[in-house]
């Protein structure tokens, strides 16, 4: 990857066994790591025709755990294509983890500021490079999908949990995060930024008479509503397409166990069908092998009744011989 301005952060090497694709050495692993790997578009045909190769082979009970594999949210896949193409920048970017929460624990001002100005530096690097890699692997991102990611990096960097997930290279949903302390809320949206090419806010100077600090506030004030608003409004938003989001993946589920269910009811039919021609085919062969033996014993018995008549042909053609040698004998 291109060198980005504070990419490079010396840490402490970070634990990427939890949850990675194929630690285990299953087939359920080795199909995980070939599926998080497409395309999301392509996710569920893959995830489709790898169970029914499972399903095929005689393995129903991996069949069905590859169809209960979730299918990434597209902002869930950039952060995997991250774990998967650039790990270490990933690692390094995760490392501020702990210094963050150090920082907020002893109140260290100038440290939590440092650090977080090379947070932000390195989350928006790391969307960046996703949205790269994304174009190479010609699925474009939208920007509002790599602010998206920007909020699963972030919420990664607050929660060791999310950290997991994202290094596992097999995240699902989009998550967001607000603050780095455990009393913030998981699920809030981060007030955004703004853009590099707005304009900046109007400073408010702030004069020795109590009329010009009293506008001072006010403005503060204002500034702080109108973020308190813009991300109640996000969160609104995205609490919306989380709860659509669940809703679809429930009907997807139930239907992937409809699925199932009719799939495996069919499976155990054609057994039986199977079971039942291989029992007609004995029966035939049996059958067919009764009929040659009826047809030899029927032949065998025709010629015994044949040789039978000719022997009493020959009897009696011997006794009428016999007959007319006692007659000349008496005569005689």
């Amino acid at each position: 990857m291109p060198d980005e301005p504070g990419l490079t952060v010396d840490s402490e090497p970070a634990d990427v066994s939890a949850g990675t694709a194929g630690s285990g050495g299953t087939a359920l692993d080795a199909v995980a790591e070939e599926l998080y790997g497409v395309l999301p578009d392509e996710f569920v045909a893959e995830r489709d025709a790898a169970a029914a190769r499972a399903r095929e082979s005689g393995d129903r009970e991996l069949a069905k755990a590859i169809g209960r594999l979730r299918r990434p949210t597209r902002a869930a896949w950039l952060a995997n294509l991250l774990a998967r193409h650039r790990r270490e920048q990933l690692d390094g970017l995760l490392g501020l983890a702990t210094g963050l929460a150090d920082a907020q624990r002893t109140l260290d001002g100038a440290a939590l500021r440092r650090l977080s100005s090379t947070r932000h530096q390195l989350v928006a690097a790391m969307a960046r490079e996703a949205g790269r890699l994304a174009m190479e692997a010609g699925d474009p991102a939208a920007e509002s999908v790599l602010r998206d990611l920007q909020g699963i990096l972030e919420a990664a960097l607050a929660r060791p949990d999310i950290a997991a997930q994202v290094r596992s290279g097999r995240l699902t949903r989009t998550v967001s995060y607000t603050g780095f302390g455990p009393d913030a809320d998981p699920d809030a949206r981060p007030v955004p930024a703004p853009r590099a090419d707005a304009p900046p806010l109007r400073a408010v100077r702030v004069d020795a008479e109590p009329a010009g600090a009293e506008h001072a506030d006010r403005e503060r004030a204002q500034q702080e509503r109108a973020q308190q608003e813009t991300a109640q409004r996000e969160r609104a938003e995205r609490e919306r397409r989380e709860r659509a989001l669940a809703e679809a993946e429930a009907e997807e589920e139930a239907a992937r166990e409809q699925q199932q269910a009719a799939e495996d009811a069919r499976d155990a039919a054609l057994e039986e069908r199977d079971a039942a021609r291989d029992r007609v085919a004995e029966l035939t062969a049996e059958l067919e092998a009764a009929r040659d033996q009826d047809r030899a014993a029927a032949a065998a018995a025709r010629e015994a009744e044949a040789t039978a008549k000719a022997a009493a042909r020959a009897a009696g053609a011997a006794a009428a011989r016999t007959t007319r040698a006692r007659a000349r004998l008496d005569e005689d």
